[in-house]
């Protein structure tokens, strides 16, 4: 089996929302993004929560409040899919001209990557408007259009991760973390868009407003105080926007042990290798890459706790 190095590298894009996405340079593949389980994403800007199915995988997506943006890609390892699910059978208008099926009680929207070797990025725009009989909802997004680019060679092959359980104790290789998005070193212009904007145009707004959001959320963080708290619950493999599992990352983060970037909440492959170098160093066994009783007690010694 090839190198994993490249899978699951994640960041938060603050203030617009929540982006999850490879770094700059690091090359990527058709599953960098991986949902084991059913998953919420809440549209804070229309109060619209759609559900991710589980086994769904893409390059990468980026939640904005009124919008959903998905990179889904091609390459000798496979296929991006992704099934977007609304309880309120709400309509999901989609750049791709998608057909949304409308059910008795759910309406759904499944996306499939591209059919040659590419990328191809589409916008999701679910409205406050039921949807009726078996088709279309396929209007435009709300933040762009598709584009291909030709996929990077050679891709590593990727493997599906399993569904975790309760309380899961992977196995998993320490794998180097790749370099995280540099933080923008000044805001820049955001330029006007003509009357008839093209997708590039679109995209180079796009580009420059998560520029200056990502710049002035850094400033303010600089503003922040910051407070230190024990660690009193047991973290692991699995857990989903879990502000915990935050915390526990940028302490691993300020250890060493975990890229800078790499505080996504969400408590995936590179977390659990970060907390099993921990256990290591701290002589603490199993080394399961579980945040445990023993790791929790260890980490609280650390901060003088």
């Amino acid at each position: 089996m090839k190198n994993k190095f490249f899978r699951t590298a994640l960041a938060v894009v603050l203030g617009l929302g929540i982006s999850l996405a490879m770094a700059p340079g690091v090359l990527a593949a058709y599953d960098d993004i991986q949902f084991p389980q059913s998953s919420d994403v809440y549209l804070s800007g229309s109060g619209i929560t759609l559900t991710v199915s589980a086994l769904s995988n893409l390059n990468s997506i980026t939640i904005y409040p009124t919008y959903i943006s998905v990179i889904l890609e091609m390459d000798a390892g496979g296929t991006s899919a992704i099934t977007f699910t609304s309880a309120d059978r709400y309509k999901m208008n989609n750049s791709a001209g998608t057909t949304v099926t409308c059910g008795s009680s759910t309406s759904t929207l499944a996306l499939a990557g591209p059919t040659s070797t590419g990328t191809s990025t589409v916008t999701i725009t679910p409205v406050l408007e039921l949807c009726s009989g078996t088709g279309g909802n396929t209007g435009g997004g709300g933040g762009g259009g598709t584009t291909s680019t030709p996929s990077p060679s050679p891709t590593p092959s990727p493997s599906v991760s399993p569904s975790p359980s309760a309380s899961p104790s992977p196995s998993v290789s320490p794998s180097p973390s790749p370099s995280p998005s540099p933080t923008p070193l000044s805001l820049v212009p955001i330029p006007m868009l003509p009357a008839n904007p093209t997708t590039t145009e679109i995209q180079t707004v796009i580009a420059a407003l998560i520029n200056n959001i990502a710049y002035l959320q850094a400033e303010l963080l600089k503003l922040q105080p910051t407070t230190t708290q024990a660690f009193n619950q047991d973290l692991y493999y699995g857990l989903w926007n879990n502000a915990e599992v935050k915390r526990m990352q940028e302490f691993m983060i300020s250890k060493g042990y975990l890229a800078s970037g790499l505080n996504t909440s969400n408590y995936y492959l590179k977390t659990v290798a970060a907390v099993k170098a921990y256990q290591t160093a701290k002589s603490i066994t199993p080394v399961n890459g579980r945040f445990g009783p023993l790791t929790r007690s260890a980490a609280n010694a650390d901060l003088g706790l």
